[in-house]
């Protein structure tokens, strides 16, 4: 299940075969023009209730990934979203949703749209998604060029609505460029990236972290990474001088939603190489143990050592060195 702010994004299953029947029934002139397959397979309860057991195949079987969107607040049913003709050798799919008629105008459909791609790319390891959209369907345009996605061509006479003449349909795609930036605390990406991250380990550490707060001062720190993807600023980390030979790594970040993409495991390579190249050695950090993602992530390359300075005594803590 994928959570936003105001949705629940669940994976198709047969439990909601009811209120998908009724749903896309209510809603058949709303989305005949653009959805005519989904509707003539769904002409009755029985055949909704084989269209759910099918997309529950597709899922197991990685062949799609289909999903009803939920209001969060009542649980309400207010869409769909998916990906299918999947191709796994790139891998890249076409992705489609709808939002129904008396939900649409919340920017909804946006909400969904970047949940849903960031999933993809995160759980799915996809590198491209694309959508077909016809002319003269403004509003799902404005939604993909609101969440990333940019215009590649032009598909002439693709598409038949209803029984009228062919329609064009525009091709809009997303990849995602990753770039590491070198810069300093100064950076105001930086500064935006760290307010997130105080408040993810104020969630977590409670008030261990009052303590911890005054070891992380960022305002005078000439060495500091930005992960941007396609020029959003998404993940940071930082390194200071620990001694002659050692530097300290600091303000490790990724935002949650593109998490599971290894930019955390980039952003310390980053890190180290650049430490290299300054002459040290060895790299040491602390981390908190309710940090498990960090935890990790360091113990992939890094010993556990004796918590240092300010960490001694902290049973919170864990500390990790690396030679460079």
């Amino acid at each position: 299940m994928i959570t936003t702010k105001n949705l629940l994004i669940k994976p198709y299953s047969p439990e909601h075969s009811e209120c998908f029947f009724k749903s896309i029934t209510d809603n058949r002139e709303y989305l005949y023009d653009y959805f005519t397959n989904m509707l003539k397979v769904n002409d009755s309860l029985e055949a909704a209730k084989k269209y759910m057991e099918q997309k529950t195949i597709d899922w197991q079987e990685n062949k799609g990934f289909a999903c009803a969107i939920f209001l969060k607040e009542n649980n309400e049913f207010i869409g769909h979203i998916s990906v299918r003709e999947i191709d796994w050798k790139v891998p890249k799919g076409e992705l489609a949703y709808f939002i129904f008629e008396k939900y649409s105008g919340n920017n909804y459909g946006a909400e969904a749209l970047k949940a849903f791609k960031n999933w993809c790319f995160a759980k799915k390891k996809f590198n491209r998604l694309f959508m077909k959209i016809a002319v003269d369907n403004t509003a799902s345009i404005k939604v993909a060029e609101r969440s990333g996605f940019v215009y590649e061509g032009l598909l002439k006479k693709d598409y038949r609505k209803r029984e009228e003449d062919l329609t064009d349909m525009k091709i809009y795609g997303y990849t995602e460029d990753l770039e590491f930036v070198r810069t300093t605390s100064q950076n105001t990406d930086f500064a935006n990236l760290i307010v997130k991250l105080d408040e993810n380990l104020a969630s977590r550490n409670g008030d261990m972290q009052e303590y911890f707060n005054q070891f992380n001062k960022v305002d005078a720190i000439k060495h500091v990474i930005i992960a941007y993807i396609n020029g959003v600023a998404v993940g940071c980390g930082a390194i200071k001088q620990f001694d002659n030979e050692s530097v300290e790594v600091k303000r490790m970040f990724v935002s949650e939603e593109y998490r599971g993409r290894g930019i955390a495991y980039n952003i310390l390579n980053q890190l180290e190489s650049w430490a290299k190249e300054l002459g040290y050695t060895f790299s040491v950090l602390e981390t908190s143990n309710v940090q498990v993602e960090a935890v990790a992530l360091y113990t992939r390359t890094y010993t556990v050592i004796e918590n240092y300075g300010q960490y001694a005594g902290i049973e919170t803590s864990i500390c990790f060195k690396k030679e460079l």
